[in-house]
C-alpha cells in the first residue's frame, strides 16, 4: 500500500510541475505577442528566435547596431534591425541584389522598396538611410 501512495504522490507531484511549467511558457509567450520587441545580437534568446534568416544574414554597416522584431497584429509581421553612424547603404544594397531582390521605382516615403520581381505577394525588403544623422533602417515585412 505504501509502494502505491508514492507512486500517486509522485503523480501528483509530475502532473502539478507540468501544469505550472505549461502555465508559465503559455504566459511567457503571449505577454510579449502583440508587442514590438527591441532586441541586440547579445540578447541571445530573442536574437535567436525573432531575427529573421534574412535580417540576420544582413552586413553590418557600423559596429552599433540593433533589432526590433512586429509580430504583425493585423499586419504582415517584420524584423528590422536599425544602424547609427552610417556613412552609406551600399552594401546593405549589395545583399538585397544577391538575394534575388530588386529596387523598384516607387517608394514608401524616404524608404526604398525592395521585392522579387517574380513574386507577387513575397516579402518586401524597406531600406532607409538618413545621410545627416547617419541613421540606416532595413526591414523586412513577411507577406505569407
Amino acid at each position: 500500500m505504501t509502494i502505491l501512495l508514492k507512486i500517486l504522490k509522485w503523480c501528483a507531484l509530475s502532473i502539478v510541475t507540468v501544469f505550472i511549467l505549461g502555465w508559465l511558457f503559455v504566459w511567457l509567450v503571449a505577454s510579449g505577442s502583440d508587442e514590438t520587441t527591441v532586441y541586440t545580437q547579445n540578447d541571445f534568446f530573442h536574437y535567436h528566435t525573432l531575427t529573421d534568416k534574412d535580417i540576420e544574414n544582413a552586413p553590418r554597416i557600423t559596429d552599433d547596431y540593433y533589432f526590433e522584431a512586429h509580430p504583425g497584429d493585423g499586419y504582415a509581421p517584420s524584423n528590422s534591425i536599425f544602424f547609427k553612424g552610417a556613412t552609406g547603404v551600399a552594401p546593405l544594397r549589395t545583399y538585397l541584389e544577391t538575394q534575388g531582390y530588386t529596387k523598384e521605382k516607387r517608394r514608401l516615403g524616404d524608404k526604398e522598396i525592395w521585392s522579387k520581381p517574380d513574386q507577387v505577394k513575397g516579402d518586401i525588403f524597406y531600406l532607409y538611410f538618413n545621410a545627416a544623422t547617419g541613421e540606416v533602417e532595413l526591414t523586412k515585412v513577411m507577406n505569407y
